[in-house]
């Protein structure tokens, strides 16, 4: 037996949450993702504005960056930057030297040094040697500052840090790192 439909109030009840649904379904098929989309568009417009910014910057100071890099150039290569050597070899020798007195200045203990072989960077030689020590914290960091403001100017690269637990011992517990020290010469 099939049932008539709610009149009167209850029929309006039914029919304002029929719409209501109606309505939900029609906001959430269509009008959300279209809302998120606009958000989206907006904020990549937003986002490529802000880079065409920087680029104009960046373009602007490319003249001073020219000149700064040709006024270098031609002063030619500042003796305190690169490593002295004739040869790679010679030129490994000195910056393993080098780390070794900053090493032993600071109070580390180098377990290991191992030269790495150069490799031509730009117009220049670039020399490379791997270090392994054991040292507590302050003594590496110290190092590690003494490499950085050493001259010849010498980078650090891929640094490794290791800690070990010892129970029982007063102080601070050393660390095992490694890392590679570079420097360059003149070809």
């Amino acid at each position: 037996m099939i049932e008539s439909l709610p009149t009167g109030r209850r029929g309006q009840a039914l029919a304002v949450a029929l719409l209501l649904i109606v309505l939900a379904a029609a906001w959430l098929a269509v009008a959300a993702p279209l809302l998120d989309w606009h958000a989206s568009r907006a904020e990549a417009l937003q986002q490529r504005s802000a880079l065409a910014r920087r680029m104009a910057q960046v373009a602007a100071g490319l003249p001073d960056l020219q000149r700064q890099a040709a006024a270098t150039a031609a002063a030619g290569p500042v003796a305190a930057t690169l490593l002295e050597g004739s040869t790679d070899a010679v030129a490994g020798a000195t910056l393993q030297q080098l780390i070794q007195d900053m090493a032993a200045r600071g109070g580390a203990t180098l377990s290991s040094t191992e030269a790495l072989p150069a490799e031509t960077a730009a117009a220049y030689r670039r020399i490379g040697v791997r270090v392994a020590l054991s040292a507590p914290w302050g003594v590496l960091v110290e190092l590690l500052r003494a490499v950085e403001e050493a001259s010849p100017q010498m980078l650090v690269d891929d640094l490794q840090i290791h800690g070990t637990r010892r129970f029982g011992t007063a102080g601070e517990p050393p660390l095992e790192a490694s890392f590679t020290v570079l420097g360059f010469r003149a070809p």
